[in-house]
């Protein structure tokens, strides 16, 4: 059975919990430029929190370019050093790779060129990630957000080609949508696929009973592939604890009706 989380700030963990998920999902960025002194701070209220935060998103900020002419392979070893570090202080267990402003291939750069930057920068990636033990997701985006890697097959593909042992896919049902992807890619992949984002695949609000998706076929294309890892809210969740609370019933009831079934 997959495990339920939400995105969201440290600060909302406790309410988080309290709902019923199982998991925090929150931003990587905000805990590399937390202080010492915030840093430490957010370790104790998760450390004292009945759950954990088990992934984090967002990787890398815009303006640090994995593609194009200014990419420091230098200031991206640091970078992820110190987030992949404290990631792992808080329990994380996948980093998700979407960072789209960071992936870009800027006009006129070879787009040859920038696959091959892809594939050395997720080889570096490779290398913190096993020194931290975590899972990095590659999370395809919509056109709007990148011009690199849009679809599920496309990261499952990569994650294929460079047979690294923490670079995996993730697949995100608003962004799939986007593209036309059916989520029977799930089925087809879930052995590559480490995390999964969802919600309402029209206005990317947080799943609700009757919103017109139909998240029990979503959770079904995934026990059929057997994935059982973690099933994410990312949306706009607006207010926070009510569309939270409605996303995690219409989850779990849907988590519920797949795997019960015989």
């Amino acid at each position: 059975m997959v495990r339920l989380g939400i995105c969201g700030p440290i600060e909302n963990i406790e309410a988080v919990a309290k709902i019923g998920y199982d998991y925090l999902e929150t931003g990587l960025i905000r805990l590399y430029e937390a202080s010492d002194e915030e840093f430490a701070q957010l370790c104790a209220r998760v450390d004292n929190a009945p759950i954990k935060v088990e992934v984090f998103n967002g990787m890398l900020p815009g303006t640090l370019k994995v593609v194009g002419k200014d990419v420091n392979a230098q200031a991206l070893h640091a970078y992820l050093d110190k987030a992949f570090s404290r990631a792992s202080r808080l329990g994380a267990k996948v980093i998700v790779f979407g960072s789209g402003g960071a992936r870009n291939v800027p006009e006129g750069f070879p787009v040859d060129m920038a696959w091959r930057q892809i594939c050395n920068f997720l080889r570096i990636v490779e290398r913190h990630a096993m020194d931290h033990n975590l899972i990095i997701a590659i999370e395809p985006l919509r056109r709007a957000e990148t011009n690199m890697i849009n679809l599920v097959s496309e990261a499952v593909a990569l994650t294929s080609i460079l047979q690294l042992n923490h670079i995996r896919a993730l697949g995100d049902t608003y962004h799939m949508a986007f593209v036309s992807e059916p989520t029977s890619v799930f089925t087809l992949n879930a052995h590559q696929i480490a995390h999964v984002h969802t919600a309402n695949p029209l206005t990317r609000a947080c799943p609700k009973e009757g919103d017109g998706e139909d998240y029990a076929k979503i959770l079904q294309h995934l026990k059929d592939g057997g994935y059982n890892a973690r099933v994410s809210i990312e949306a706009f969740i607006e207010p926070y604890i009510e569309a939270a609370t409605d996303g995690f019933a219409c989850l779990d009831a849907a988590r519920k009706a797949v795997w019960t079934e015989e």
